[in-house]
């Protein structure tokens, strides 16, 4: 930055002058820069908010949706279990074929909160406005989890074949338990789904 003196300095009143004089511009400069920065960190904090938002309420449909279908997923489950265990012991004399139940498994997305904190943005967010959206996504987080154990215990489900006729009788037992670790799964959902609702609710008032 270039400093041009006005004229030329006579006395000591005049150089404390032209001194004032350009402080005051300096200071003005820097107080317009720090204007600038403090509308560009606003406007960050703003749009980061506006992406958690929308993302939130994208993944709060995907929960409701999850959570709808766990009542019909626990009836197709105790349907298969009084099939199963009406066969006791006893080999049956045709094919019983296994109706594995329905998998629901829906994406929870996590990009904006991420890309807040890989970018920062965080920062220039009220705190508890951040500390409402990051309990938001933490339980959502849980979610996820749950969902990724309840799709290991559906694999699972499905090396017993097709037709428990041809399953021994441990094999008819071990399929029972395991439909029952898949039942108890559901309710696993409603719960941490409820909860998540609810901190999602939180978040985006």
């Amino acid at each position: 930055m270039e400093i041009h003196l006005p004229g030329h300095i006579r006395t000591f009143r005049d150089f404390l002058v032209h001194l004032g004089i350009i402080t005051l511009g300096i200071l003005i400069a820097l107080g317009l820069e720090q204007l600038v920065e403090a509308h560009h960190r606003a406007k960050i904090g703003r749009d980061a908010v506006v992406s958690f938002r929308g993302e939130l309420a994208y993944d709060r449909e995907q929960v409701l949706e999850v959570m709808s279908a766990t009542a019909g997923l626990r009836g197709q489950l105790q349907k298969q279990i009084e099939v199963i265990e009406a066969m006791r012991d006893v080999a049956p004399k045709g094919a019983i074929p296994i109706e594995y139940p329905q998998i629901h498994f829906d994406y929870i997305s996590s990009a904006s909160w991420e890309t807040a904190i890989a970018t920062q943005a965080l920062y220039y967010i009220p705190a508890p406005d951040a500390k409402r959206f990051s309990e938001a996504y933490g339980v959502f987080r849980l979610f996820r989890d749950e969902e990724r154990a309840g799709l290991a215990a559906w694999q699972d489900l499905r090396r017993f074949g097709a037709d428990a006729a041809a399953l021994t009788p441990e094999q008819r037992r071990a399929l029972v338990e395991q439909l029952r670790r898949y039942e108890s799964f559901t309710y696993v959902i409603d719960m941490i789904g409820k909860g998540t609702l609810q901190a999602c609710d939180r978040a985006l008032q």
